[in-house]
């Protein structure tokens, strides 16, 4: 065998060797199954006809999975609706102005103020609280407060 042929036999089986390297490094290293059925792919049992199956298994799975997330994302509002705190709310969204009087704002305990505005009726408070009135901005910047949260919050500047 001469120097050229054992060159190009090295070359060839080189090849073959990275190629298989290739296929080695490419091949999957896992599959995601559900329990109880065949992995799509598989000859264990399963079969092409049985792809739908497992798609509409787990499209059911899905489905409960959805349906338990938004249940628990119900119960996480309601509890912090009901979680409402009012002396915070007011000193990170109110007290710049209503602790201070800047702008004219009616201050926290003010009675004989808080008066004169209860004169046109608390509906009447209550729209310029949610409109916005002079240099208060609408809802006083607390964007997310309900009507029933800034109705609280006027309460407790009167209140105090």
């Amino acid at each position: 065998m001469g120097l050229a042929q054992a060159s190009l036999l090295l070359v060839l089986s080189g090849n073959a060797s990275a190629q298989q390297s290739v296929e080695e490094n490419i091949r999957p290293v896992a599959q995601v199954c559900l329990e109880g059925q065949a992995c799509v792919g598989t000859t264990g049992g399963g079969s092409s006809a049985s792809a739908p199956v497992q798609q509409q298994a787990a499209q059911q799975v899905v489905e409960e999975v959805i349906e338990e997330v938004v249940e628990q994302v119900v119960e996480v509002v309601e509890a912090a609706a009901d979680a409402f705190d009012v002396a915070a709310t007011y000193q990170m969204s109110c007290f710049a102005c209503h602790g201070t009087g800047a702008a004219g704002a009616p201050m926290l305990g003010d009675a004989e103020v808080w008066t004169a505005r209860l004169e046109k009726g608390i509906d009447g408070v209550m729209t310029n609280v949610i409109a916005g009135v002079n240099a208060m901005p609408p809802k006083g910047l607390c964007m997310t407060c309900s009507d029933e949260n800034l109705r609280s919050l006027v309460d407790y500047m009167v209140s105090q």
